[in-house]
């Protein structure tokens, strides 16, 4: 059989008959699957996803267990570590790719959650603390629920609400992570070099006065990331119903 995301649409309607699988499809308001685009879209997604999340997560795992000497373990078998995550990853795709896309808006909650925060700490560390890739992130949440909500037929009012409750997730995580780095990254030599030039060196020396600055930060970045959530949620599913 064949994995390639472009066979989706055919092979669905064809498990359709199968007694207790439709419930599985994420189905469009007028009773549709998700178009071929749409299916291919979700296919290199979690292509890329699967094999990324295991390297990074095998990577860190046997980081974590030698830095802390829990083992011993050398840089060599740090590598071998994620490159066998990526692998595992890569073999995963292969078995169970087309059944990932048919469930891709009928996840678990708390796997979408987990996931999100595993990303979010991957985007941190990548983008070394700036705020730029959970921005990303929570814009792409933003459109997994529009599309998700308009292949659920939802009515304006849970829509409405959902997208809320998903902006004010988005928005917490990033206030929650980017509050922590704010502060350490006062004492850094840059961060200071550049209050000093706008004449705020001396303000943000009294401790208080410095973490309040980082707070009303963080607060600004929050309303920003749940302005990008919001709004990415109501274009995937303006789309949809103006495609339906």
């Amino acid at each position: 059989m064949s994995l390639s995301p472009f066979c989706f649409r055919t092979n669905v309607l064809e498990m359709c008959k199968t007694p207790g699988y439709a419930t599985f499809l994420p189905m469009e308001a007028d009773g549709e699957t998700m178009s071929r685009a749409e299916s291919t879209i979700v296919g290199l997604f979690i292509g890329i996803m699967c094999p990324v999340s295991l390297f990074v997560l095998w990577w860190w795992v046997a980081a974590a267990l030698g830095i802390y000497r829990v083992f011993s373990i050398s840089d060599s078998r740090i590598a071998t570590a994620a490159l066998t995550g990526l692998g595992i990853g890569i073999v995963l795709d292969l078995l169970r790719l087309k059944s990932w896309i048919t469930k891709f808006y009928s996840l678990d909650v708390k796997l979408t959650v987990l996931t999100y925060l595993f990303w979010s700490a991957i985007a941190v560390a990548f983008f070394m603390g700036l705020p730029f890739g959970n921005i990303a992130l929570g814009t792409l949440a933003g459109l997994y629920v529009g599309r998700k909500q308009c292949h659920a037929g939802a009515s304006r009012d849970l829509f409405a609400r959902s997208t809320r409750n998903v902006g004010i997730f988005t928005a917490l995580v990033t206030g929650a992570e980017a509050l922590p780095i704010g502060v350490l990254a006062l004492g850094e030599p840059i961060v200071v070099a550049g209050l000093r030039a706008i004449a705020l060196d001396q303000f943000v020396a009294t401790g208080l006065m410095g973490v309040g600055l980082v707070g009303v930060g963080c607060l600004v970045l929050m309303v920003v990331q749940f302005w990008c959530t919001k709004t990415a949620a109501a274009l995937a599913f303006r789309i949809g119903k103006n495609v339906a």
